[in-house]
């Protein structure tokens, strides 16, 4: 399968429940992420990810399967068109 540019936004709504376990699973996939970037909102108690990877639909679709089963986590994920 060809790998292609995906985005994932990764929400967080409960940061102290959530927050180390997508952390470790993103460093899983660092050889994959060009680009993490994260908004944290402490008095909310939440967070926002969004990176940037080069995967196959696959590896995708594996990524955030695990990402959304972790509870407090939401995912959303576009494939990129060059």
């Amino acid at each position: 399968m060809e790998k292609k540019f995906h985005t994932i936004t990764i929400t967080i709504y409960d940061r102290d429940a959530a927050f180390d376990k997508v952390g470790e699973l993103l460093h899983d996939y660092a050889g994959d992420i060009h680009l993490r970037v994260g908004y944290p909102v402490p008095e909310k108690n939440t967070a926002v990810i969004f990176i940037i990877v080069t995967l196959t639909n696959d590896e995708l679709g594996a990524l955030s399967g695990k990402l959304g089963q972790i509870n407090s986590v939401k995912v959303k994920s576009t494939t990129l068109k060059f």
